[in-house]
C-alpha cells in the first residue's frame, strides 16, 4: 500500500485538494459493447457518450456514470472494487426487472446482483431529491480500510460518518476488508473539481504520484495514484461541456 506524506494546505501554502463530487467510475471490460448493452437494457441508463476508446453510460450526463474501456490484452484483472451502488425509488421493483441470471438477492433495504462480466452491483433506496439509477457510491476493498480512508481524505474526499467512509459530493466511497469472490475491473475513479491544474500542482507538492495530465474537447484531467493503487482522476469541465 502507498504511504502518504502528512501535509496539509496550511503547511504547504497551496490550495487544498477538494473533490466537488464523484463524476464517474471507469471500468475495464473484455466486451465493452455487450456490457453497455446490458446496462442500458436492464437499468435506467443510456449511452451518454461513445468513442473508439470508451463508452459512457448513466442516467444522465450530470449525475454519476460508468465509463467502459476495452480491457488491455493479457492484463491481469485489478480487483479492488467490492460493489457499485445505484440509487432507485423502489429497489424491489427494480430488482424484479433484472434478468434471472443476475441473481438478485435482498440485502438490507436493497438488492445485490451480478452485472456484466461479474461486475458487482447493488440497488439501494434513494433519499431526498435524486435521479433514478444515479450512482449512490461504491465500495473498495483494502488491506487496511482506515489507512486507505485517511489517504483518500488527504486527496480531497470529505470525511464520512465513520472511519471507513468518505464523501464525494452526494456520493459515498466506503472501504472494506479484502475478501475473495467479488469481480470488477476498476480503471480509475473520476471526480469533478474546479481546477485540474491546481490539483496537479498540489499533488506534486504533497509528493503524490501524478500519472497523467489529459486535455479533451470538453475536459481537463489529472490522474493521481491513491491508496491500493487506485487512480483518481480530477476532472475539470470546460464551458463547452454539454453531455446529457
Amino acid at each position: 500500500m502507498l504511504s502518504f506524506r502528512r501535509t496539509t494546505a496550511s503547511s504547504t501554502g497551496e490550495k487544498p485538494m477538494k473533490v466537488k463530487k464523484l463524476d464517474h467510475i471507469a471500468l475495464y471490460m473484455d466486451d465493452r459493447a455487450s456490457a453497455a448493452d446490458f446496462l442500458t437494457s436492464n437499468l435506467g441508463f443510456h449511452v451518454v457518450d461513445h468513442t473508439d476508446r470508451y463508452t459512457l453510460v448513466g442516467a444522465g450526463g450530470r449525475v454519476g456514470k460508468l465509463t467502459l474501456f476495452d480491457a488491455p490484452t493479457g492484463a491481469p484483472s485489478p480487483d479492488p472494487i467490492e460493489r457499485i451502488n445505484l440509487r432507485v425509488a423502489d429497489p424491489e421493483s427494480a430488482a424484479a426487472k433484472l434478468p434471472s441470471e443476475t441473481n438478485p438477492e435482498r440485502q438490507g433495504p436493497g438488492f445485490v446482483f451480478t452485472g456484466p462480466e461479474n461486475l458487482p452491483l447493488a440497488l439501494v433506496p434513494g433519499e431526498g431529491d435524486f435521479t433514478d439509477y444515479d450512482l449512490e457510491g461504491f465500495v473498495l476493498r483494502s488491506a487496511d480500510p482506515e489507512a486507505s480512508a485517511r489517504g483518500f481524505l488527504e486527496m480531497g474526499f470529505a470525511p464520512g460518518e465513520d472511519s471507513r467512509t468518505l464523501g464525494a459530493g452526494e456520493y459515498r466511497l466506503r472501504l472494506a476488508e479484502r475478501a475473495p469472490g467479488s469481480g470488477g475491473m476498476l480503471f480509475h475513479v473520476g471526480c469533478l473539481v474546479d481546477s485540474a491544474e491546481d490539483h496537479r500542482r498540489e499533488a506534486e507538492e504533497r509528493g503524490l504520484e501524478v500519472q497523467d495530465f489529459v486535455e479533451g474537447p470538453n475536459t481537463l484531467a489529472v490522474f493521481v495514484r491513491g491508496p491500493e493503487g487506485v487512480s483518481v482522476e480530477y476532472v475539470e469541465h470546460k464551458p463547452t461541456f454539454s453531455l446529457t
